[in-house]
């Protein structure tokens, strides 16, 4: 009898950690959300398709915490993606989860890096889409693990912030 108090303590201390757990990923959510409008999901002039590659969505962060996490639009979760360079900004479809569209005049900068907020690569292996939504200032990690993929995204993103990437 008193392995089942215990097992059913234990399974309420369980049920309580994940309700817990939710509750906060649904208010820091709803804090992010006031600060910054929803991105798009689609380019208004994308023009013509330049690249194609298969990739991975790592995260958005704020481009000066790349260690804090975006929650807010379904930004948080990581997943296989298609990102697409077209003449008017990057496209990202991802499996499961809204689209992301950045305008070619909201980014500010490329970069690689080889760490973000959950994900440690080769050197060089993460790209690094530096943008802004309204006045916040975000960063999207990408993984492409095909190295030729890899450097013909940094070349096509490269034609946006008009300089190499760091």
């Amino acid at each position: 009898m008193q392995k089942f108090i215990v097992a059913g303590i234990a399974a309420l201390l369980v049920v309580a950690f994940v309700f817990a757990a939710i509750r906060a990923w649904k208010a820091r959510s709803e804090v992010q959300e006031a600060e910054f409008s929803q991105p798009a999901m689609a380019l208004v002039d994308a023009g013509k398709q330049v690249l194609k590659v298969r990739a991975f969505y790592v995260a958005t962060t704020y481009a000066n915490a790349h260690l804090e996490r975006i929650r807010a639009y379904g930004l948080g979760i990581r997943g296989i993606a298609h990102a697409m360079v077209f003449e008017g900004g990057l496209q990202l479809i991802r499996k499961g989860e809204r689209p992301l569209a950045i305008d070619k005049n909201a980014i500010k900068s490329i970069s690689t890096n080889q760490v973000t907020i959950d994900r440690v690569t080769e050197s060089k292996g993460l790209i690094t889409v530096d943008w802004k939504q309204d006045s916040t200032e975000l960063s999207t990690h990408l993984r492409v693990v095909d190295t030729s993929d890899r450097a013909k995204l940094l070349a096509a993103l490269e034609s946006f912030s008009n300089r190499e990437a760091k």
